[in-house]
């Protein structure tokens, strides 16, 4: 009996002990939650580290990548709750953080394209700056540019077939160094041509210039050949040592030649001086160079001419950034007088508020005319003056298309004699052209040209008198529909906006300017860029011309949309 007893209490104890692993068996299973919740967040985080390498592969930058590499792994160093009786918070974490892999996975998705668009646009604009650099060479009548048309066919080919950020970063470099060489090529042959001057000074009295003709010959050999930068700069530094020893080698042998040498060089620098002085600049500490420039000349002797020709070559290239400068700001207030004149005496009367509005504000100071007032405070090289005038003398041309716009009198969804014009100047008429969307701002209407002929004619609503639509030449560069447009003001700002459902959005010019769809609008044309009633619009929206935005009737938009690409022209004026 006693013995049985014994057996019955190691039996129940051994009981006891089964139920109770089986329970805790039980708890730590139910505590690992769903396992297909846990396999699919590492599946999940396998298809975003795949994405992340295939965005890397392709070009996107590791900088752009960083914030989701680093918001990743702070994902991945969390850990799932440890509970007891119930699995359901370790499943709700593996689903969280699965949902958390796939919405990185996304913005990866979309970061690619975002930066393909962008190095697309950078491509397309590289490209043509290098088609322009060829265009002014060829003006210029320069034979080399050949292999740069050839160059130029090649890249246009390959981005034609681009795909990848790398692509586009592959086209941008070969036309960039190609327009570098370009520019490169005026400085090289004016220097080839003063070493000809030289060699044909030195024939005519009777100087043995086999070796400066052999050298001569060598380096137009190379100038023809030449179709890098590194290759004209190796041919710019060869000629300025060629011509530095040709000068002495002149000096020494013929006296007179350099009284004659620095004699020219005088007159260039007198005549940089006048021109300096007729553009405003203070040119008394040149003219005192330039007198002391020319005593020396006078009295000069023998081995003194080096010397006394270098100085001059120091004096002329002293003056060259003030002179420019000078002739840049000249232009500048040009352009701001002839904004201030025509818009002075061509208003818009608005009844609505009775107000009248000058017609070319988008040139003056709240539009492009404070963006030439930095171009030109920015500058602080020859070559960023030379940008500036450029960006000032289109920005005229745009203006003057304007003025001639405003008398023209034919409807507007005709052909128009100011689109010509700016399609011709840039190089966007005729066969072959490809479409371009012309903007009129003083009629409120858009124009589609293909090859040089009308299309189609939109009537629109641009920029509001505060916020103008900038005139310019430009490209389309980012395409999205649909998408929603948000504020980048603060509530209560004359310019805030709710966030607002868009259909067809084309971006055309940093900062957010868009062609877009406006739902909220019911006219367009004539006069809806400034305050007005809307016959059917949201009057907190619709009685006002845009923030910078060109707006178009929905179903316009759509049909634009469909029928441009990245990288369409955009012409406004």
């Amino acid at each position: 009996m006693a013995y049985y007893n014994i057996q019955r209490r190691r039996g129940s104890k051994k009981a006891i002990f089964m139920t109770l692993v089986l329970l805790m068996t039980v708890l730590l299973s139910a505590c690992n939650g769903d396992p297909q919740a846990q396999q699919n967040a590492s599946l999940q985080k396998i298809h975003l580290d795949r994405s992340l390498a295939h965005a890397r592969s392709i070009g996107v930058p590791g900088t752009v990548l960083q914030p989701i590499v680093k918001q990743e792994r702070q994902i991945s160093s969390t850990n799932a709750p440890f509970t007891l009786l119930s699995g359901q918070p370790v499943t709700d974490y593996y689903n969280n953080i699965a949902q958390s892999y796939q919405a990185l996975t996304l913005r990866v998705s979309n970061l690619e394209k975002q930066v393909t668009a962008q190095y697309d646009y950078q491509a397309y604009r590289d490209i043509q700056n290098f088609e322009t650099s060829i265009a002014e060479r060829r003006s210029q009548n320069f034979i080399e540019v050949k292999t740069f048309m050839t160059q130029l066919a090649q890249d246009q080919a390959l981005l034609a077939r681009a795909h990848t950020p790398n692509d586009y970063l592959q086209i941008s470099s070969s036309a960039r160094r190609s327009t570098q060489a370009l520019q490169l090529m005026g400085p090289a042959y004016d220097k080839l041509q003063s070493l000809k001057q030289m060699t044909q000074q030195l024939q005519a009295s009777n100087v043995d210039i086999t070796a400066l003709a052999q050298q001569e010959s060598d380096d137009l050999a190379i100038f023809r050949n030449a179709n890098k930068p590194e290759d004209f700069i190796y041919l710019l530094n060869q000629l300025r040592a060629q011509i530095q020893q040709a000068t002495v080698f002149s000096v020494q042998a013929i006296p007179y030649v350099g009284a004659y040498q620095g004699a020219l060089k005088l007159q260039k620098f007198s005549a940089q001086i006048d021109e300096a002085r007729r553009y405003g600049a203070d040119v008394a500490t040149f003219v005192l160079h330039l007198h002391n420039d020319q005593a020396a000349l006078t009295s000069a002797k023998g081995d003194e001419y080096a010397g006394i020709l270098s100085q001059i070559d120091n004096d002329l290239a002293a003056i060259q950034i003030p002179l420019i400068r000078a002739k840049t700001h000249y232009y500048l207030q040009q352009f701001k007088h002839e904004v201030q004149v025509w818009g002075n005496h061509h208003r818009y009367m608005d009844g609505y508020d009775g107000h009248a509005y000058n017609l070319d504000y988008e040139y003056d100071q709240q539009g492009i005319g404070s963006d030439l007032d930095a171009s030109v405070q920015a500058a602080q090289t020859v070559d960023d003056y030379q940008s500036a005038i450029m960006l000032i003398n289109n920005s005229l041309l745009h203006l003057k298309a304007m003025e001639q716009d405003y008398t023209d009198r034919a409807p507007w969804d005709w052909p128009h004699g100011a689109d010509f014009r700016l399609l011709k100047y840039y190089n966007l008429y005729g066969p072959g052209s490809g479409s371009v969307m012309v903007v009129s701002l003083v009629e409120q209407t858009m124009r589609f040209y293909q090859g040089g002929k009308l299309v189609r004619s939109f009537q629109v609503t641009t920029g509001q008198y505060a916020r103008p639509t900038p005139p310019g030449l430009w490209n389309i560069f980012l395409r999205e529909h649909p998408t929603e447009f948000k504020s980048s003001e603060p509530p209560g700002s004359a310019f805030w906006y709710p966030p607002t459902k868009i259909d067809y959005a084309m971006e055309y010019h940093d900062g957010g300017y868009f062609f877009h769809d406006s739902w909220w609008r019911a006219d367009y044309g004539v006069g809806t860029n400034f305050p007005h009633y809307d016959s059917g619009g949201d009057e907190a929206f619709a009685g006002n011309g845009s923030h910078g935005c060109i707006n178009m009737f929905p179903d316009d938009a759509n049909w634009l949309y469909n029928h441009t690409g990245y990288g369409t022209a955009v012409i406004v004026y």
